[in-house]
């Protein structure tokens, strides 16, 4: 394993803290960054050139210290792959907005429900079907749906009676908190890291496709829907590996007869998401011990943990650690270009992947 000395290219952004960024393949650039003052910059890498392309009131955050166990409420950014739309939630809270980037006009106003919101990031996320952006957004702690992020037209249209205390569950009624959302690569499942009462964590993950082109409860009740073995806690760093494999990180896992904890330590357990007997996901254990895992990236040949000391690089083929770059806190992942980024106050850093270099003419 190499300690990593590739160059690190620096891209200031502005005068104003950076609340968070994401890659995107746009006229104006390879990067959309959101910074406190509701302004989107955008960064074309090839030209070094970082311009503002509009700016947004953004949504109130929650006061008092209520959620604290999970973090306090914070901002995201979520973007479409061509970079038209962007939307900002509030995680641990209920607000979101979705902004026409060319405009600069607010085009949805979003509300994820006041039940348990600050236990879970705001269920959010962008996708293309049948040629065009559509977002995933959570419109109560169990109900996802779909919409037009230039009209807000939704395209999840569907009817679930009120569940009566004491009565019998209606049709298509979910019992679950919708948590993160991650998209498979070829946009076609969905990785919901959500949670029911004991609380436990429950992953699951189902068809896009199937929901957007079928049949409008998928998302409650549908046959895709895979529920892996509940873990200890939700919240956690969790990638696609490809369109077939998911990486969690945390090897903790629950024994669903004796509920109790069966594993713990360091690394990450991969999920088959065509396996639909729920066994026992595969553990890969890791000699890690850098602090907090923050965030978890893949190309499909490699895994990128980026924690409080910095990123190391994991071969999935051999199971072995390859690289590590301490101190550069991984925010963002470009498998396209071959690069990570970091958010770095004011600016972003990007660092070039060595193994891409020979692909890459530019940065």
């Amino acid at each position: 394993m190499n300690t990593a000395t590739a160059a690190i290219q620096s891209f200031p952004v502005s005068d104003v803290p950076i609340l968070d960024a994401r890659s995107v393949q746009a006229d104006y650039g390879h990067l959309l960054v959101l910074t406190e003052d509701g302004a989107f910059h955008g960064i074309h890498l090839d030209k070094g050139e970082t311009v503002i392309l509009c700016r947004v009131s953004l949504p109130e955050l929650p006061g008092g210290d209520e959620g604290s166990y999970f973090g306090a409420p914070g901002f995201r950014l979520h973007a479409s792959a061509d970079g038209r739309f962007a939307t900002v939630v509030v995680d641990r809270g209920r607000a979101g907005i979705v902004v026409d980037i060319a405009s600069g006009k607010v085009t949805m106003h979003l509300d994820g429900g006041d039940y348990h919101e600050h236990t879970v990031p705001f269920s959010a996320g962008f996708t293309r079907f049948q040629g065009r952006s559509v977002l995933i957004h959570r419109t109560a702690w169990n109900r996802l749906d779909a919409a037009d992020p230039a009209t807000g037209e939704s395209l999840t249209s569907r009817d679930i009676a009120v569940y009566e205390a004491g009565g019998e569950r209606p049709d298509h009624y979910l019992d679950y908190f919708h948590g993160q959302l991650r998209l498979s690569p070829d946009g076609n499942r969905i990785l919901d890291d959500g949670w029911v009462w004991h609380p436990v964590s429950v992953p699951r993950i189902w068809s896009l496709s199937g929901w957007l082109g079928s049949n409008p409860w998928e998302s409650e009740d549908g046959p895709s829907i895979v529920d892996f073995p509940i873990r200890e806690d939700w919240n956690i760093p969790a990638c696609w590996i490809d369109d077939r494999y998911v990486a969690l990180w945390g090897l903790s896992e629950w024994d669903e007869e004796e509920f109790e904890e069966v594993a713990k330590g360091p690394g990450v357990q991969i999920l088959d998401v065509e396996s639909k007997e729920q066994a026992s996901p595969e553990r890969w254990p890791m000699d890690l011990n850098g602090g907090e895992v923050r965030e978890l990236f893949s190309d499909g040949q490699r895994l990128y943990i980026a924690d409080e000391s910095g990123t190391t690089a994991w071969d999935i083929a051999s199971r072995s650690q390859i690289s590590a770059w301490p101190n550069f806190l991984a925010h963002v992942l470009d498998s396209e270009r071959g690069m990570l980024f970091s958010i770095e106050s004011t600016a972003i850093s990007g660092l070039r992947l060595p193994w891409r270099a020979a692909k890459m003419d530019a940065w």
